[in-house]
């Protein structure tokens, strides 16, 4: 499966661990679409760059109506890259892809990985928002209708979340919520894929949050919008042929974590060749 990064405007230089930590798991596909200034970055790496003015932003510069002064541009770009990323799969008909933000740790070998779905599949952490940490696209015509329908004023979040089932499906965040019928409006499908997926919260748990929000140790954070809260889960690194993969204890049952979602951006204390963070995650 071919896995798609976009950094543009602004590099961002935990991005070449997420890479790292992909090659680890065998996850040689790589694409990075970019600012061609910032090929120089990953030359030690085998990988695919795609210098962004070779693509398409369908006017989405144009006609953002998002802030674009937050951080350099945050929240415009967090929406760019979706033009970009349409314009690189649509002209050479990508097929079955995923699309991860670069602060997003993948622990699994997608070289030969199936999502179980023909839809879009994303992670709604509420009612209202999914957190576009990795996407999954079976087609570009699938991600034309995110497109060809996006609104300009909304951010990623809320554009996404706009789109019922037929269109986005949810991935599980978590094993089993038949304990509260309401959670199955943002999380199902644990069945297909017997792991769950992070969309921010258990990543900021694990390793705190951004230091630009809030300075000093924030480990053990909660994220406060949330549906599911992880405090009460215990978290575990569990060691199989050299590497290191996160788990969850649901009820006493370890369930594999696909990927966590680093907001501190500290991705070096969860690479899975040697994983530093053990405060709320242990080694087992």
């Amino acid at each position: 499966m071919k896995i798609i990064l976009v950094c543009l405007t602004n590099f961002q230089e935990y991005i070449i661990d997420n890479i790292k930590n992909l090659i680890a798991h065998n996850n040689t596909d790589i694409v990075v679409i970019t600012e061609p200034q910032f090929f120089q970055y990953f030359k030690e790496f085998n990988i695919q760059l795609i210098n962004k003015n070779d693509l398409n932003d369908h006017g989405f510069n144009k006609k953002s109506q998002l802030d674009r002064h937050f951080r350099n541009g945050f929240w415009h770009l967090c929406s760019l890259r979706f033009f970009y990323l349409y314009s690189y799969i649509e002209k050479n008909n990508i097929n079955k892809c995923l699309h991860i933000e670069n602060d997003v740790m993948i622990y699994k070998d997608l070289t030969n990985y199936e999502f179980q779905t023909d839809k879009i599949a994303c992670t709604f952490d509420c009612y209202k928002r999914v957190i576009p940490s990795i996407i999954y696209i079976p087609t570009p015509n699938h991600f034309n209708l995110i497109i060809s329908n996006y609104d300009n004023k909304l951010d990623d979040m809320y554009n996404l979340a706009k789109f019922d089932e037929n269109i986005i499906e949810r991935l599980p965040i978590y094993s089993d919520c038949s304990i509260n019928n309401e959670f199955l409006m943002i999380t199902k499908n644990y069945s297909k894929y017997n792991m769950i997926f992070d969309a921010a919260a258990i990543g900021q748990y694990l390793g705190g949050v951004d230091p630009r929000n809030k300075q000093g140790d924030t480990t053990g954070f909660i994220n406060e919008t949330t549906i599911i809260k992880y405090n009460t889960n215990k978290f575990y690194w569990i060691k199989e042929n050299e590497l290191y993969y996160p788990h969850i204890d649901i009820n006493g049952q370890l369930i594999p974590i696909f990927n966590l979602h680093i907001h501190s951006k500290n991705l070096k204390n969860f690479l899975s060749i040697e994983p530093n963070e053990n405060k709320y995650i242990t080694i087992k």
